[in-house]
């Protein structure tokens, strides 16, 4: 990573980040305002560099990207291991082209198959294969592993308590964004 990125990110020895040679750069900003947009850019480089690696063993583990991954996952976790399209696209906050196009690659894999909904419409949804569920199965614990020894090592149980309650916050508030 670069290191004026990390810098961002990363605990100076005494517990303070980098804010005071932030600071001193743009003297004209506010202190509490530089602090804030690095609080943010701390969760954004964060965000960006689970998923990095997540993709990256994801491609090595499944043979797929991650954002593929994520499809299969949720429909395991679905009823009758089956979504609607729609309801998957606002889960993943896929654009309908984009779920298109990562749909007809893990149904040529043999993953999940495309079908009529049993509702009258236009309307499909997307159901796991047995193929997929292993696939599924056999990722997931490893993600596990990668999410308790490197992601969230170090951290006490509350502490991972408190991430996933402001996670679920931030998506709260993600969800109430209008389309």
């Amino acid at each position: 990573m670069d290191g004026r990125l990390s810098d961002l990110t990363t605990p100076r020895p005494s517990g303070r980040r980098a804010r005071d040679s932030a600071a001193s750069v743009e003297p004209s900003r506010p202190r509490a305002l530089q602090e804030r947009r690095e609080d943010w850019q701390s969760l954004v480089i964060l965000a960006h560099l689970v998923e990095a690696e997540l993709d990256r063993q994801t491609r090595r583990d499944a043979g797929i990207p991650h954002s593929h991954f994520k499809i299969l996952a949720l429909l395991a976790g679905a009823d009758q291991h089956t979504m609607g399209l729609t309801r998957l696209s606002r889960a993943l906050r896929f654009h309908k082209s984009r779920l298109s196009h990562a749909l007809r690659s893990l149904e040529a894999d043999g993953l999940l198959r495309r079908e009529d909904t049993p509702e009258k419409g236009r309307a499909y949804q997307a159901v796991l294969t047995p193929r997929g569920l292993d696939l599924v199965e056999r990722v997931l614990p490893l993600q596990d592993v990668f999410a308790w020894d490197t992601a969230l090592a170090g951290l006490s149980t509350t502490e991972v308590t408190q991430l996933r309650t402001i996670a679920e916050r931030i998506t709260a508030n993600l969800d109430d964004q209008p389309e």
